[in-house]
């Protein structure tokens, strides 16, 4: 019976690791050739827009843009950059910013207090990198 047991906690602690791997967050590192990747669903998952250094504005009446206003639910952040987010079109309204310092950052916004507001709201942002 003691052995059962130990068998049987061995592989639910074994499949709860492969579970996470399986299920868990598909965030990778930011190409060094963009400032941060912003995406559709939590955990880097969904579709990904690439965001090189400078600013993006998701106005409703643009037909490439438009897909990604009030869309964003998590980003990642190159090692060195900053991605500041923002609620209004034209870099205007409520705003947030996500540093990377030594090395690149993943964030679901609305795990977050301080990122929290700007789930699915973003309307514009802007990235910058300092190497």
């Amino acid at each position: 019976m003691k052995v059962a047991f130990v068998t049987i906690s061995f592989a639910i602690v074994a499949f709860s690791g492969v579970h996470a791997g399986l299920f868990g967050s598909s965030c990778t590192d930011v190409p060094s050739n963009l400032c941060a990747r912003v995406y559709d669903d939590e955990d880097c998952k969904g579709w990904e827009l690439d965001v090189p250094e400078g600013r993006m504005n998701f106005r409703f009446f643009n037909p490439v843009w438009y897909w990604y206003r009030n869309d964003i639910e998590s980003v990642s952040v190159r090692k060195g950059c900053s991605l500041t987010g923002f609620d209004d079109t034209n870099w205007t309204g409520q705003s947030a910013t996500i540093v990377a310092r030594s090395r690149d950052r993943h964030v679901n916004l609305d795990d977050e207090d301080e990122y929290e507001d700007l789930d699915e709201e973003i309307e514009s942002l802007q990235c910058t990198c300092t190497n």
